[in-house]
């Protein structure tokens, strides 16, 4: 994938915009709506400076005085303010960071991008270590291409929270998990942030074997001396696509001592079976109780994963100590079932008699799946299906819904003829390109299909389109 030299940073970057600055959206009632500023319009600089991003732009434009260069057509208009500051600016610009993506500089044996095959959506393909989209969207990060500019920025700044990838605490070991020396200063680098009172997440991506069990004991012992800057630590298990097990294959699988003495060389990678999810629920639920006593909520987190890969109920919306992590997937099981709840407890009994519908879902969620659409049709007299969908395009091993493509929405309802409603997931959408995983969009698998094909967060959006069918039908009856 062409990669390219950002002129503001000198540094390796994809998925540069071709004007940087430019504005698409202006919220009502704002400042920037007050100034008249437009759509199409560009943000060049504040106070004689240039920017560097969104960010740089939130920071330099909340001062007493502040000069504000704008380009229109070709045209510059210079807007002169006496601020009182936190003011609310309301621009939302085309791209936030105004010279690309930030390309990642590590080998890291289980990174997923290199699993995927060729067609699919571009940005996929963009192997990113950007610390300003980590603040904007929850990306993880290693920190291991910050230059020291980039830390003066965050702290001076105050760019927060950050969302790390630590995987392992042990210098060695990170090093053999991320394939880049500079991990090996993973402690000093959190505990720089905690000093400049950045809030930071961090996760550990488990390996089995690796660095699980003892290694994981280590990483939360060593995570657990970080203070209330340290806001939570997750687990999510390893994934591995059909292309990623084949290149795992052919490479050299070296021994635990052989990677403790050759750190950085290749690991070998597989996903974990249901009594070791179920081991690892084990050893996690023993740090939780300890943390809670400690620090008042869980913690640690697992990745649902864990929990429904080994047939264990996840637990409770309280264990969850608010979702910290729930962009990441943490607790997104209990929120949907959650909210289910919330539904059918003001639902009117019987509101959907003979709605039809199929929920298209992942492999590892459908049994979850099929209780939560049986409560649903108990008490709404909804005819809802549940299909589950195997991930012919990455390997039945992925078996998430999110990462489900049009391919195997087609693969699997090529042969099921049908009009009613096919609801998915709506994290199967990429919010920036409106696409799926493989850069079809949702309107050309449903012509291909013959049915609108709807996604949706939960069940209760997925009554509300039920409704509206109704009220639509009704109408054209009439």
């Amino acid at each position: 994938m062409p990669v390219a030299i950002s002129p503001l940073s000198g540094r390796r970057v994809d998925l540069a915009p071709q004007q940087p600055g430019v504005v698409v959206g202006v919220a009502p009632a704002s400042l920037a709506m007050e100034l008249g500023i437009e759509p199409g319009d560009r943000v060049v600089g504040v106070n004689g400076q240039p920017l560097l991003d969104a960010l740089d732009f939130q920071f330099h434009a909340q001062a007493e005085l502040v000069v504000l260069d704008v380009e229109r057509a070709g045209v510059l208009l210079r807007y002169r303010l006496e601020l009182e500051g936190d003011e609310y600016w309301g621009v939302t610009f085309d791209d936030p960071t105004f010279d690309g993506v930030r390309v990642c500089e590590n080998a890291c044996p289980f990174c997923f991008i290199k699993q995927i095959p060729k067609g699919m959506r571009r940005s996929l393909y963009v192997m990113d270590d950007d610390f300003r989209y980590s603040m904007l969207y929850g990306s993880f990060v290693t920190l291991t291409n910050l230059t020291e500019d980039d830390w003066r920025r965050i702290e001076e700044q105050h760019i927060s929270p950050l969302h790390v990838s630590v995987h392992s605490t042990d210098p060695e070991l990170r090093v053999a998990l991320v394939g880049n020396p500079k991990a090996g200063r993973i402690m000093e680098d959190l505990a720089r942030l905690e000093r400049a009172g950045i809030d930071f997440h961090a996760q550990l991506v488990l390996v089995p074997g690796v660095n699980d069990g003892p290694e994981l004991d280590r990483s939360l012992r060593d995570l657990a001396t970080f203070g209330p800057h340290l806001r939570s630590v997750a687990g999510v298990p390893v994934g591995l696509s059909r292309h990623g097990q084949e290149r795992q294959s052919k490479q050299v699988r070296l021994s635990r001592t052989c990677m403790r003495t050759l750190p950085g060389k290749q690991i070998s990678v597989r996903r974990y079976e249901p009594d070791e999810a179920r081991a690892v629920i084990r050893q996690s639920e023993t740090w939780q109780d300890r943390f809670r006593q400690e620090r008042g909520d869980p913690f640690f987190y697992l990745g649902d994963e864990f929990y429904l890969m080994s047939g264990l109920p996840v637990p409770d919306s309280e264990h969850y100590g608010g979702f910290p992590q729930i962009e990441d997937g943490i607790g997104i099981t209990r929120h949907f079932l959650d909210r289910l709840d919330t539904y059918l407890r003001r639902a009117r009994p019987g509101s959907l008699v003979e709605s039809e519908g199929v929920v298209a879902c992942g492999e590892l969620i459908a049994p979850t799946m099929r209780d939560a659409v049986d409560r649903f049709n108990a008490i709404t007299g909804a005819a809802l299906d549940v299909v589950a969908v195997e991930n012919v395009y990455l390997g039945r091993e992925i078996n998430v819904s999110g990462l489900l493509g049009g391919r195997d929405l087609l693969t699997a309802f090529a042969n099921r003829p049908d009009s009613a409603p096919l609801y998915v997931s709506d994290r199967m959408i990429s919010q920036r390109t409106g696409t799926l995983l493989d850069d079809m969009r949702l309107d050309e698998v449903g012509t291909a299909l013959g049915r609108p094909i709807v996604p949706a967060a939960d069940l209760s959006e997925v009554a509300r389109d039920l409704r509206q069918r109704r009220r639509s039908d009704v109408r054209r009856a009439a």
